[in-house]
């Protein structure tokens, strides 16, 4: 490889390599330690290559790619503070995909990544609208499944029956779509495929070794945090929402029964035009509120950017609550806002919880729809294609929070509402932690997360899917707590101020944010600045 003549050229030679190598992966934001990049030309009949010659290319370039970000890491432009924020999460970035490729090895140990894989880059050529694209991807996915079943090794049990589970769906999935002249040949390679995962020797163990689980947390979610830290935030805060749940159930006359008070809150009459209306009217209000109060600073996106969509049977294996896809490139194309079939909107008819709005939030705006669309109209070009979950789940938390303290949140009840969801995302992350340091098996994790108001059956099925990504549910709870103290700190002054701040910073390292928050808020200060933009609707 050539030498990149300046950091930019740098990040983007190396999104267009990984792009190549997993088209998929790059593509999608369900990957969440792939930079999220598009090739100028689609060959939609490439899929990504999970070999182990292909892994072990990558590996060795990814290295390379480090070392060459080191050398701009020590010119004469590293003290710039946008340069030194983009080197910084960008060796993250590299050094998290090799050690997920060598260590944590999730392509190899569980068959679900690839199916996740199948299913994505099979919605992907739906959405493109084209025959050809589907044609050409399908036709592809047999050879596909046959090299994912290749690098298939030490798959525990739990893994195995996931991916069976998985199969099963993507099988229905694809009859559902129809084209059954042009499907034949995929199905067959998917009953294939689930037949020698069956005779797939298995480990019994899923968890990762302890080291490898502390070096995730601290490391790879980019929390810097050791494994008792997290867990000791994650207790402070169920312990604290616990508390002010009591509070708001006595002030709402429930004494301190906070489940019976959120239980009894009426619900939203569902809309003739179904429930996406209903949604839409929510993400409209909100959209228009966060305007209001400035943020975005200016009205770029537009109402029909975002769709409201039912999950793909095909990923109920894997998903466990409601979800956001942004569609990437820029200027920015959308997102779909995924309703899950047995989540707060999926399960209920006729009405729907006023949780719903909380939902809505999390999702769009100020959550991950808002997130993603100054994400693909950053003004650095580099920063576009990176995003991660600490970041990316703790500000949706975040902007739930936002929501109420701007007024958004009205109602007498919806602080208990967004404190069952905060004690929630607490539990769900210490299940999460105890569930792969092998100190909670998973009735034992089920039945923790029964304590925060899930149904036995949904419990169940939801903490199998949690093995699956280690370290991920902890996220919600310990980015929204970093996005709380930055806003404690710098904040105060201006809400939209902040929040435009934190937009247009990209999602890089947080320390880097709290370095342009603090320049922000100072250049505000010297400038006379810093008033609330007022509220005009």
């Amino acid at each position: 490889m050539e030498k990149a003549s300046s950091l930019q050229d740098l990040a983007f030679e190396l999104y267009a390599f990984l792009a190549r190598r997993f088209p998929v992966c790059c593509w999608s934001d369900e990957f969440v330690f792939f930079p999220q990049a598009v090739q100028e030309e689609t060959d939609w009949s490439r899929w990504d290559d999970l070999s182990p010659e292909s892994v072990e290319d990558v590996v060795t370039s990814l290295g390379w790619f480090r070392r060459r970000l080191g050398d701009f890491a020590t010119s004469e432009n590293a003290g710039v503070h946008g340069e030194r924020a983009l080197v910084s999460v960008l060796v993250w970035v590299t050094r998290t995909l090799e050690e997920q490729f060598t260590l944590v090895k999730t392509h190899a140990t569980q068959p679900t990544f690839a199916l996740t894989v199948a299913t994505v880059g099979l919605v992907q050529a739906l959405q493109s609208g084209g025959d050809r694209a589907w044609f050409e991807r399908i036709r592809a996915l047999p050879e596909f499944l046959e090299g994912a079943l290749e690098s298939l090794q030490e798959v525990p049990e739990l893994y195995r029956d996931l991916g069976m589970g998985m199969a099963a769906s993507l099988t229905g999935w694809i009859q559902s779509i129809g084209r059954a002249s042009q499907s034949g040949l995929a199905l067959k390679a998917l009953d294939s495929f689930t037949d020698r995962l069956s005779m797939t020797p298995v480990t019994r163990e899923f968890a990762l070794p302890p080291d490898l689980f502390e070096h995730v947390v601290h490391n790879h979610t980019g929390s810097a945090l050791t494994m008792s830290e997290v867990l000791c935030e994650l207790e402070d805060e169920a312990a604290v929402t616990k508390q002010l749940l009591t509070a708001e159930a006595g002030n709402l006359g429930y004494g301190r029964d906070w489940e019976s008070a959120f239980s009894d809150i009426t619900g939203e009459q569902v809309p003739a035009d179904g429930k996406k209306g209903l949604l839409r009217l929510e993400m409209e209000r909100l959209r228009d509120h966060c305007l209001c109060h400035g943020f975005p600073s200016e009205s770029s996106t537009e109402p029909d950017s975002l769709s409201i969509e039912f999950l793909p049977s095909s990923l109920d294996s894997i998903r466990a609550a409601d979800s956001y896809n942004a569609i990437p490139g820029h200027p920015f194309r959308g997102g779909i806002f995924y309703i899950f079939g047995d989540g707060s909107l999926g399960s209920s008819s006729g009405s729907l919880h006023p949780v719903f709005r909380m939902t809505v939030a999390h999702e769009t705006y100020p959550g991950h729809h808002l997130l993603d669309l100054s994400r693909w109209n950053n003004p650095q070009p580099a920063l576009r294609s990176l995003e991660y979950p600490l970041f990316y789940e703790g500000w949706a938390c975040f902007g739930e929070d936002l929501m109420l303290h701007t007024g958004a949140f009205d109602r007498s009840y919806d602080r208990l509402i967004l404190l069952r969801r905060r004690f929630r995302h607490a539990v769900r992350g210490k299940v999460d932690l105890m569930l792969h340091s092998g100190e909670m098996g998973l009735e034992e994790a089920a039945g923790e997360l029964m304590t925060a108001g899930f149904s036995r059956n949904r419990a169940l099925g939801t903490v199998r899917k949690y093995a699956l990504r280690p370290a991920y549910q902890m996220c919600y709870t310990i980015g929204r707590r970093r996005f709380q103290r930055l806003f404690d700190s710098y904040g105060q002054e201006s809400v939209g101020g902040f929040v435009n701040t934190v937009l247009t910073q990209g999602e890089v390292l947080f320390e880097d944010l709290e370095c342009a928050l603090k320049s922000s808020r100072e250049g505000e200060r010297e400038s006379g600045g810093a008033g609330e933009k007022p509220v005009t609707g």
